[in-house]
């Protein structure tokens, strides 16, 4: 298992959506930076603080073989979604289910930290949009 972190000096989109929701966006190219099963791949940068809503995960290249994956963090690595299809068919999106997913109802972080995407099979052609909505709550003191 290696701890990919490559991911995170590419340019995330960071787009705020009315108020203080955050929608972070990244794309991973497999095909580019190929990775084994098990490896830790660092996608979104989450800020102390925030609240993440949920996320998703859109297939921009489907993998053309088996390929299943992961997304959490480095406390529940299918916190946020469990074996998602990276083959599906290009366009397909998954999302944080409710009553389904640890994370489901969202999950607050102290501390900085990533959305973490872990392959069950190696990657090496797909292309996937990791996507996280989150809010930054504030100390009232």
């Amino acid at each position: 298992m290696a701890l990919i972190t490559s991911f995170l000096t590419g340019k995330p989109t960071m787009q705020r959506l009315g108020g203080e929701l955050v929608l972070a966006k990244q794309e991973l190219d497999f095909s580019v930076t190929n990775v084994a099963a098990s490896d830790v791949v660092q996608a979104i940068n989450i800020p102390a603080g925030a609240f993440v809503l949920a996320t998703w995960a859109y297939i921009n290249t489907a993998e053309g073989g088996i390929a299943t994956a992961d997304i959490g963090d480095g406390a529940d690595p299918n916190g946020f979604d469990d074996a998602v299809n990276f083959n599906a068919a290009a366009g397909t999106v998954t999302r944080t289910l409710q009553g389904t997913d640890a994370y489901a109802a969202g999950k607050y972080y102290s501390a900085a930290d990533t959305i973490d995407i872990v392959p069950d099979n190696a990657l090496d052609l797909a292309v996937i949009t990791v996507m996280a909505l989150y809010t930054v709550i504030e100390s009232v003191t």
